[in-house]
């Protein structure tokens, strides 16, 4: 046991350095790997020094701790493998044709660049517009830290360079979530829908960890024709990606946004 809690702290620190070196740290949500790595390292240490030292050997946790730590583990557990199976679901739907609407859900942008996250939506966005020309797009994403522009003028010129119509694309520029996103962007459709905007049929264009959650906030939101127009993910970050997933919608879910 202790050479597999050795591993599992050596894999957790390596993919924690990977992110770094790969994408460099524009979250500290990485840092779970980190500290998952060194959390695994501690329990090794524990287990040698255990061995080592009769006073500790001599040392044994209480048996209904055991228990109660055993069965929250089993919950936990559980809860996790229900949820990544949502957003799994989530990642493998493919959407319907001729949507009225497309939200196009903003993601970080480098000063005027890019995050790979926000082109691999974009990609997306514009094939599906490509191939179904009634369909206008709502870009929605505020201006956070370290952004010169906000992302939806970000996505506006990517798509308007990519010969997407200026008159398709609709600009929600105030939003800095994902409740936001939804919420101000059907406020935008309401305008022009005189207030059915939660009867037309709806698609959230995002990376596919992320579909299960901004259907789930919509619907919340009283969408009754939504669903997932599902963009890749980054191969290397997957991993990450899914388990802050996880976090994210236990978040949501606890103060009401699903």
């Amino acid at each position: 046991m202790e050479l597999v809690f050795v591993i599992l702290g050596s894999l957790c620190i390596l993919y924690f350095a990977g992110i770094v070196l790969y994408a460099g740290l524009s979250s500290l949500f990485p840092c779970i790997w980190a500290a998952g790595g060194l959390f695994f390292y501690g329990l090794a240490l524990l287990l040698h020094f255990r061995e080592k030292f009769s006073f500790l050997a001599a040392f044994e946790m209480p048996v209904f701790i055991q228990y109660i730590l055993g069965f929250g583990i089993g919950i936990l557990l559980i809860l996790f493998l229900a949820v990544e199976g949502c957003i799994l679901s989530g990642m493998l739907r493919e959407p319907s044709k001729d949507l009225d609407y497309i939200i196009v859900l903003g993601a970080q942008v480098n000063g005027n660049r890019l995050s790979n996250s926000l082109l691999l939506r974009l990609e997306r966005a514009e094939k599906y517009l490509e191939e179904n020309l009634d369909t206008k797009a709502v870009l929605s994403g505020g201006k956070g830290k370290g952004e010169n522009i906000s992302e939806a003028q970000a996505m506006y010129a990517y798509l308007e360079k990519h010969g997407i119509l200026q008159d398709r694309l609709i600009l929600e520029d105030k939003s800095v979530n994902t409740n936001e996103n939804l919420k101000f962007s059907l406020e935008i459709l309401d305008q022009r829908e005189k207030g059915k905007a939660r009867e037309k049929s709806i698609g959230i264009v995002t990376n596919g960890f992320h579909i299960y959650r901004g259907v789930s906030i919509g619907k919340k939101q009283g969408c009754t024709h939504l669903e997932g127009v599902p963009a890749k993910s980054n191969r290397f970050l997957q991993v990450n990606y899914l388990v802050r997933e996880f976090f994210g919608i236990l978040k949501d879910k606890a103060v009401g946004n699903i």
